[in-house]
């Protein structure tokens, strides 16, 4: 996989420090970036270029390019014979025309580090040379910078974060006086062919712009302007100037395994209103159990519920099967849910919600959602025992969170040395025991995980052994509308369930709503049961090396 090459600037433009910034504190922010490990493609001018070359000698990874000094970029000399002023409303001690010029070179530098292309990459990206200074939190981000460097991008691609909406057609004099946040300016990425066209439409619009308004406008009000009267049309995305910035949306780099599945339907029974969602698998004692849980909803083209029902409860039935060795049900029986003694309320949801399926002390244990054995409008989880031969609950109780909150979903359980544990959060990594005595999760191990991602993650399958690891997968929203599902594996340490490693995240057969708890292994392939918009249960399979595990966890 080539890796994505970062490209940067510093042109020293000012007589004095900005706001007590000056060039040490610069290229102290500047070396931030560079121990990250990305590959960067310097820029600087003659007057820079001695400290740089210094400074870089210990980074293999930041490579010096050609200099280029400030009244050799295309834009200086471009407009060079018009007459101009600035805007209005800047600062004017770091908003002068020198600064305005090398914001506008960010695209040529980009361009010309395409042309030469050090490192064979297909994909570039544009960072500021002293950006780190914005991020609150450096060390994670800044790992979810290097981990973003190895990420594939789609082939067509020019993601650009920004705070405010577009820019209405021929509605220039908005963006001559005062600075327009539609793009943040500060990072964009973009495939090679996307950021050389980029260039040329610089190259076609920046010099008549000028000679119509005569204003030397910051660059992101001149992007704002290309995109509101041009046919550019970048990948936009809400962002600001701090952490976020580099929160591409996942789409742009999910794999995508829907033309690598192997798809079998079941023939499900029919239950009017009803249709098979989740499907939670067990390999126990010998014997394929598998959970289909049943809803009475569906999904609208827009993402809406559409609830089967007068009062729109929605309710949850759950249908066991037993497999035989090649997955396939040989009978479907509805689990009785009248087995559980607890007083049920009157609410918005019923039944025993996303269960999971596990193995402990030679039981089938299950541990799911619920909300109207609860006594409030919260979701709290139910564990107990799961009986496929009498199709009964027994021994179940209403678990409390560590602390109390409004929902409790996708607890992930874990089993060592005869003992039940839960991973409660993902990060901070936060790993739980229930106190038999009081129901409660108690959390007995937490630290911080700095991988990208983490911080969103939830659980979707029980953990499988993998060689001399756990391996399940995990899922994480992006909370577009509708709402879109990401699934990453991710292996742990057996002795301690410490994380080690993950994958890219991934899509099954869509972007949109789809949930995975049911997962295996057999002959080199992953197995897994999925639903599409809670909806269309499927088993599938694919080979194991379409979903590499190439990122360790930190």
């Amino acid at each position: 996989m080539s890796k994505v090459t970062f490209v940067t600037a510093y042109i020293n433009i000012y007589d004095k420090p900005i706001n007590k910034k000056d060039n040490n504190w610069r290229y102290e922010q500047f070396e931030k970036l560079a121990k990250t490990g990305i590959q960067i493609c310097l820029y600087t001018d003659s007057v820079s270029y001695n400290d740089l070359i210094v400074l870089i000698e210990k980074y293999p990874n930041v490579k010096m390019m050609k200099l280029i000094n400030l009244e050799n970029t295309y834009c200086f000399q471009s407009i060079k014979f018009i007459e101009y002023s600035l805007p209005t409303n800047r600062n004017n001690n770091k908003d002068i025309n020198k600064y305005m010029f090398v914001q506008h070179s960010k695209i040529e530098f980009v361009n010309d580090a395409i042309h030469e292309n050090p490192w064979n990459s297909t994909h570039f990206a544009w960072l500021d040379f002293s950006c780190a200074y914005i991020l609150r939190k450096p060390e994670i981000t800044l790992e979810h910078l290097s981990v973003l460097s190895m990420r594939k991008f789609i082939p067509k691609i020019l993601v650009m974060p920004g705070c405010w909406d577009n820019l209405a057609r021929n509605n220039t004099p908005f963006i001559l006086n005062d600075v327009n946040w539609r793009f943040c300016g500060t990072f964009f990425l973009g495939d090679a062919e996307s950021l050389i066209n980029f260039f040329n439409l610089y190259k076609r619009h920046f010099e008549s712009f000028m000679r119509e308004h005569h204003k030397l406008v910051w660059e992101v009000n001149f992007w704002a302007w290309l995109e509101a009267n041009t046919e550019w049309k970048p990948n936009w995305y809400k962002g600001d100037h701090n952490d976020c910035i580099i929160n591409i949306p996942t789409q742009y780099y999910a794999l995508h395994l829907n033309n690598n599945l192997i798809k079998t339907t079941y023939d499900y029974p029919k239950i009017e209103n009803f249709e098979p969602s989740s499907p939670s698998y067990l390999y126990h004692n010998g014997e394929h159990v598998l959970n289909t849980r049943y809803v009475n909803y569906s999904y609208s083209s827009s993402g809406s519920y559409i609830i089967n029902h007068p009062k729109d409860t929605l309710i949850t039935k759950n249908i066991v099967s037993k497999l035989d060795c090649d997955f396939t049900p040989s009978s479907y029986e509805e689990m009785n849910e009248s087995s559980i003694d607890l007083p049920s309320f009157e609410t918005y949801s019923i039944g025993l919600e996303d269960i999971r399926l596990y193995s402990f002390n030679d039981k089938i244990k299950f541990i799911a959602t619920n909300v109207n054995y609860i006594g409030s409008r919260s979701n709290r989880m139910i564990t107990g025992n799961y009986d496929p031969d009498n199709l009964s609950y027994t021994n179940y109780n209403i678990i409390q969170p560590p602390t109390n909150t409004g929902c409790e979903k996708n607890w992930t359980p874990l089993v060592k040395d005869n003992e039940e544990y839960f991973v409660y959060k993902w990060s901070p990594f936060e790993l739980g025991k229930i106190n038999g005595e009081t129901n409660k999760l108690e959390i007995i191990e937490s630290y911080e995980i700095l991988s990208p991602d983490f911080h969103r993650v939830r659980g979707s399958t029980i953990f499988i052994d993998k060689d001399d690891t756990l391996l399940g997968i995990v899922h994480f929203c992006e909370e577009s509308w509708p709402r879109q599902y990401y699934h990453m594996l991710v292996t742990l340490d057996k002795k301690t369930f410490k994380p080690i490693s993950y994958s890219d995240p991934f899509c099954f057969q869509h972007f949109g709503v789809e949930f995975c708890i049911g997962f295996t292994i057999k002959d080199d392939k992953y197995v897994l049961w999925i639903s599409k918009k809670d909806n269309d249960a499927i088993m599938v399979n694919i080979d194991i090396d379409k979903i590499p595990i190439n990122h360790m966890i930190k």
